[in-house]
C-alpha cells in the first residue's frame, strides 16, 4: 500500500508549509523515509506538527514514520487526527483500523467500518472487508464473516479474487459446509510455498472430506480413524503452514501428530519442530508423547501449560478430552476456570482456562446425569450437541441405550424392570415424535407383556399330534383334537382358578363354555359356517402361572388363514416347541419353516413325536438325522431332540401308567420344566429384548428418513438463501442501470394509470395538493397499476442476477429469462415505496405520466432489503437430526452382540 504522504500530496497543497517555512522538514521526512530512516521522519513530521497542528500531510508523515517505527500508538494517535481531516479516505481509516487492532484499541472495528463505506480507494475498502471478514472468523462467528465478504463486488476480469475464495473456504468450513468449502478450494488452486493460509485450509478441508466419506462428524472425528494418505497430505500442507507462522498451523499439525501412530511421520515433525526452538512447549510436548502413547506425560505437559497460562495447552487439553472422551481433562478446565476466578492476587502468574464451548457443556451436564441414573434428562443434554463432540455425544447416547436395554437371558429382577421402564419410554417417546402410533401400540403391548407369563407355542405341520401334546403336558383332555382337518386357530391356554374356555367368534358373540363342551361346540360353530377368531382355554393348573401354552394350526394346513395364523404366533410366543412327526420327521417344508423362526430369533425346542410307531434302532436313526439336519440349517435346539409318544403320554396322564412309562414322557417333561418353565423369566426377557429390538430397527428407519428429507430441505433452504444474497447484491450494484430498463418496461401500466388518473386530471391543482381523498385516490391506483409490474420486473432482474456468472445490468422483460414472481414480503417493500411517493409529491397525479427519478431505484433498494432480511430469516433446526441419533443408539444397542455368559 503506498504512503499515506505521497496519496495526501496529491490532494492537499503545501502553500501552508512552504509559507511557514516548513518545506525543508517536509523533504526530509519523505528522504528519511526513503532511506529507511523512520525515528528522523518521525522528528521532522513533529516539527511540522508544532507549527501546524492540522496539517494533513504533517499527520501522514508522522503516520508513515510511526508505523515504520512500529510505533503503533502513536500510529492511532496521528491517523484518528488525519480521519477528522480527511473522513472520505478509506485507505486511511483502514491503516487506522489495522493499526487499532495491533494494539487492542477498541476503535478498530468501527475504523474499518468506515473504511468499507468511504466512497474513495475502492481498494482499500475491499481491504477493509477482508479484515472484518478475519475478525469475525477469528471471533467463531463465520456468519457474520460471510457478510462481509458478500459485500465485495466481483471483479471485473475473469479472474476470480482468491482472497475472498479462501476467506469463504475459512466460512464453509466453520459451517460444516463442504459443498461450499470444495467450491472456494477450486478457486484457491494448489496453494504456493508462501501462502501459508491457503495450505492451512486445503489440509482442513482434506481432514473433513475424509471425516465426511467415513461417516464421522467432521468437527469430532480423530485422525487415527483416517486414511494416512488423507493425514499425511493434510500434516504436508499443515507443516508449511506452520513454518509461514499461519494462526491455527500448529494446534492442526499438533493434533495430526497426537493421533499419528507412524514413527517416521512424527520423527518428521519433531525434526521441524525443534529447528524452531518449540520442543519444550507444553503443546507439542504433548502431542508427542500422546503419539508415543505416553498420556499421563501428555496430560502433565498440558496441565503445566495450563498453570503457565499457555492458552495453547488450554486449546490442546480440550482437543485432547474429547480425542479420548477424558471427562477428567474437562474437569481439570474448568477447575483451574474457577480458581483463576477466585484468585484475587494479581501477581499470580498464569491465566484463566478459557471456557468451556457450550457443546463440551452439555456434554459434562450429560455424563453428570447419566451418572445419577438420569438417562432422558442426558439425553435431552445431547440432543444440543450438534458441532464439537458430537461424535462423543453419540457415543454417550450409546453408552446410555446400552446400559437400559437389559441383556438377553439376563436376570429379570428390579433393576431389569427398572431398565425396561426407562428403555419402553424412550421408543414411545420417539414413536410419538415420529408419528408411529401403530409402534406406540406395540411399545405399550410390551409394558403388559413383561407382567405376563411366558408364552409358549406348540408348532408344527398338521397331524404331528400338537394338541394331544398338549394334553397331556395339561394332564386333561382340554384341547381339541380332531375336530376339524387340523386346529382351525389360535388356541390359548392359560391359569384361572376355575376351568372354563371362551371361544371368539368373527362378527358374532364370544362364546363360554365349560372344557368337556368344548370340542362339540367347535363341531356346531364349524357346520354353521362360523369362522373362529381364537380360542382361550383357563385351567387351575400351576404351571400355567409361570407359562401360558399356544396350539397353533399345522404349517402344511390346506387353508392359508390357517397358515398365516400359525406365522402369528411366533410374534406373540416367547419360545416355540416343534412337533415332529418320527415317522417322516424334518421334511424340506420343516426345514424352511424352522430356519424361518431361528431367523426371528425366537428358541426353539424340537421334539419327535410318535415314537411308538417306530423300533428303537429305526428311530435312533430318525434322530440322527434330525441332528444332523438341524446342524445343516443352521437351527439350534434348546437340547438335543427327544423323542416321546403324545398319545402314549395323555394316556398316562389320564391313569394308565404303563403307557406312560412307555412313552418318553418323564424326559419330556424334565426338559419343559427346566429349561422353560424355571427359565421362563430368562426367555421372557430375551423375547421382549427382541421384539423391541425390531421396533427400536424400525423407529430408526424411519428417523433415518426424516432426518434425510430434512437435510436435504436445509440444503435447498441454504442454496434459495444465497441466492437471494447474490439477487440482493446484484439489485444493489446494478440498480441505476437496472432502473432505466424496468421503467421502460412499465410504459403498459402507467399507460393505463393515467387512464385511471383523468376523472382527476381537470381538479384545481391547490385540491390535487390538499384534498386527502384525491390523494388517497390517486395512492390506490398507483398501487393497484405499478406495485405489481413493477415488483415482477424487479424479481424477474433478480433472479437473472443470481444467475452463475451474472455480470453487469441485464435486460429484465426478456422471454429468455423467464417470470419470477416477487415474495410477499418484497411486493410489500415496493407498494410502500410508491405509496411513501404518493405522500410526500405535491403533484402525485404527475407520476402517472412518468415516476420522477429516483423511484424505481428506491424500489429496487427497497426490494433488495426485502431478499436481504428473507436470506437472514433463522430457521430452526429440525428436531429430526436429533431424534435419529437417539433412535440409532436405541437400535445398536439392542443389535449389541450377547456375551455368552448373559446368553
Amino acid at each position: 500500500m503506498a504512503r499515506l504522504v505521497e496519496a495526501l500530496n496529491r490532494f492537499f497543497g503545501r502553500v501552508e508549509i512552504l509559507a511557514l517555512g516548513l518545506e525543508n522538514e517536509r523533504s526530509a521526512a519523505e528522504a528519511a523515509l526513503a532511506k529507511g530512516m523512520p525515528l528522523e521522519a518521525r522528528e521532522h513530521a513533529r516539527t511540522i506538527l508544532s507549527v501546524l497542528p492540522d496539517s494533513a500531510v504533517g499527520l501522514a508523515l508522522w503516520a508513515d514514520a510511526a508505523e515504520d517505527a512500529w510505533l503503533d500508538q502513536e500510529v492511532v494517535a496521528s491517523l484518528t487526527d488525519l480521519a477528522k481531516r480527511v473522513p472520505w479516505r478509506a485507505d486511511v481509516w483502514l491503516r487506522l483500523g489495522r493499526a487499532g487492532q495491533r494494539i487492542g484499541w477498541d476503535g478498530a472495528r468501527d475504523a474499518l467500518e468506515r473504511a468499507t463505506s468511504a466512497p474513495e480507494e475502492r481498494d482499500a475498502a475491499r481491504l477493509a472487508l477482508l479484515d472484518l471478514s478475519d475478525l469475525d472468523l477469528a471471533a467463531g462467528d463465520p456468519a457474520r464473516a460471510q457478510r462481509w465478504l458478500d459485500r465485495i463486488p466481483a471483479p471485473l476480469t475473469t479472474v476470480p479474487d482468491r482472497d475472498v475464495a479462501l476467506r469463504r473456504a475459512e466460512c464453509a468450513l466453520a459451517y460444516g459446509d463442504l459443498d461450499g468449502a470444495r467450491a472456494a478450494a477450486e478457486i484457491l488452486g494448489e496453494p504456493t510455498a508462501i501462502e501459508g493460509r491457503a495450505a492451512l485450509v486445503l489440509a482442513r478441508l482434506a481432514l473433513a472430506e475424509a471425516s465426511a466419506a467415513a461417516g464421522f462428524p467432521a468437527a469430532g472425528s480423530s485422525a487415527a480413524a483416517l486414511p494416512p494418505a488423507v493425514v499425511g497430505r493434510a500434516l504436508d500442507l499443515g507443516l508449511r503452514a506452520l513454518v509461514l507462522d499461519v494462526p491455527g498451523a500448529a494446534e492442526l499439525c499438533a493434533a495430526l501428530v497426537a493421533a499419528s501412530r507412524d514413527v517416521l511421520v512424527v520423527d518428521r515433525v519433531r525434526r521441524v519442530v525443534r529447528a524452531a526452538g518449540a520442543l519444550d512447549e507444553p503443546t507439542w510436548a504433548a502431542a508427542f508423547a500422546f503419539a508415543e502413547g505416553r498420556r499421563d506425560d501428555a496430560r502433565q505437559a498440558l496441565a503445566r501449560g495450563l498453570s503457565a497460562g499457555d492458552r495453547a495447552a488450554a486449546a490442546a487439553l480440550l482437543r485432547m478430552a474429547v480425542e479420548t472422551r477424558d471427562l477428567g481433562a474437562l474437569d481439570a478446565l474448568v477447575a483451574r476456570g474457577k480458581a483463576k476466578a477466585k484468585d484475587d492476587d494479581k501477581e499470580q502468574r498464569g491465566a484463566a482456562a478459557p471456557p468451556l464451548p457450550p457443546d463440551l457443556v452439555r456434554l459434562r451436564d450429560a455424563a453428570a446425569m447419566a451418572s445419577a441414573g438420569q438417562g432422558s434428562g442426558a439425553l435431552d443434554a445431547l440432543d444440543a450437541v450438534t458441532g464439537e463432540g458430537a461424535a462423543w455425544a453419540d457415543d454417550m447416547r450409546r453408552a446410555i441405550a446400552q446400559a437400559w436395554v437389559p441383556p438377553a437371558g439376563g436376570p429379570a429382577g428390579a433393576r431389569a424392570a427398572a431398565a425396561w421402564s426407562d428403555v419402553l419410554r424412550e421408543l414411545a417417546r420417539t414413536a410419538k415424535l415420529l408419528d408411529r402410533l401403530d409402534l406406540l401400540a406395540a411399545i405399550e403391548a410390551l409394558a403388559v407383556e413383561r407382567e405376563r407369563p411366558l408364552r409358549a407355542a406348540v408348532v408344527g405341520e398338521f397331524n404331528a399330534g400338537k394338541s394331544t401334546f398338549l394334553n397331556a403336558l395339561l394332564g386333561e383332555d382340554v384341547a381339541p383334537t380332531g375336530v376339524l382337518p387340523t386346529t382351525a386357530t389360535l388356541h390359548w391356554v392359560a391359569w384361572a382358578p376355575d376351568p372354563f374356555a371362551r371361544i371368539v367368534v368373527r362378527g358374532g358373540q364370544d362364546r363360554v363354555v365349560p372344557h368337556a363342551a368344548l370340542k362339540d361346540t367347535l363341531r356346531a360353530l364349524a357346520a354353521a359356517g362360523d369362522r373362529v377368531a381364537r380360542v382361550f382355554i383357563y385351567a387351575p393348573i400351576e404351571r400355567l402361572k409361570r407359562v401360558e401354552i399356544l396350539d397353533t394350526p399345522g404349517f402344511n394346513a390346506p387353508d392359508p388363514d390357517h397358515i398365516a395364523e400359525a406365522r402369528r404366533a411366533f410374534d406373540e410366543a416367547h419360545v416355540a416347541i416343534w412337533l415332529l412327526d418320527a415317522p417322516q420327521a424334518m421334511k424340506e417344508s420343516e426345514r424352511r419353516v424352522l430356519s424361518e423362526i431361528s431367523a426371528l430369533g425366537v428358541p426353539v425346542q424340537i421334539l419327535a413325536n410318535k415314537a411308538d410307531r417306530l423300533k428303537p434302532d429305526a428311530l435312533e436313526t430318525v434322530l440322527a438325522h434330525v441332528r444332523d439336519s438341524l446342524a445343516a440349517s443352521a437351527i439350534a435346539s434348546l437340547t438335543p431332540p427327544i423323542a416321546f409318544s403324545a398319545r402314549l403320554s395323555l394316556k398316562g396322564r389320564l391313569g394308565d401308567e404303563a403307557a406312560l412309562a412307555a412313552s418318553g414322557w418323564a424326559e419330556v417333561e424334565a426338559l419343559f420344566a427346566e429349561q422353560i418353565v424355571d427359565a421362563s423369566d430368562a426367555l421372557r426377557e430375551r423375547a421382549l429384548r427382541r421384539k423391541a429390538g425390531r421396533i427400536a430397527a424400525e423407529l430408526a428407519q424411519t428417523a433415518s428418513a426424516r432426518a434425510a428429507e430434512d437435510r436435504e430441505a436445509g440444503r435447498r433452504a441454504r442454496a434459495e438463501a444465497d441466492r437471494l444474497r447474490a439477487s440482493a447484491a446484484y439489485l444493489r450494484r446494478e440498480r441505476r442501470a437496472l432502473s432505466a430498463a424496468i421503467d421502460k418496461a412499465l410504459e403498459p401500466a402507467r399507460r393505463e394509470l393515467a387512464s385511471d388518473l383523468r376523472p382527476i386530471a381537470a381538479l384545481p391543482e391547490e385540491r390535487k395538493r390538499t384534498d386527502a381523498s384525491v390523494r388517497a385516490y390517486v395512492q390506490e391506483r398507483l398501487v393497484a397499476r405499478l406495485s405489481w409490474p413493477l415488483s415482477a420486473e424487479i424479481a424477474r432482474a433478480a433472479r437473472a442476477g443470481a444467475e452463475p456468472g451474472a455480470r453487469g445490468a441485464r435486460g429484465v422483460s426478456g422471454a429468455d429469462e423467464g417470470s419470477a414472481a416477487p415474495s410477499p414480503r418484497a411486493a410489500a417493500h415496493v407498494r410502500a415505496v410508491l405509496m411513501g411517493m404518493v405522500a410526500v409529491h405535491d403533484a402525485p397525479d404527475e407520476l402517472a405520466a412518468r415516476p420522477i427519478e429516483g423511484v424505481v431505484e428506491a424500489a429496487i433498494d427497497a426490494f433488495a432489503m426485502a431478499l436481504s432480511a428473507e436470506a437472514e430469516a433463522p430457521v430452526p433446526p429440525p428436531a429430526s437430526a436429533a431424534i435419529e441419533l437417539r433412535a440409532q443408539a436405541l437400535r445398536a444397542a439392542f443389535e449389541a452382540p450377547v456375551t455368552p455368559a448373559s446368553a
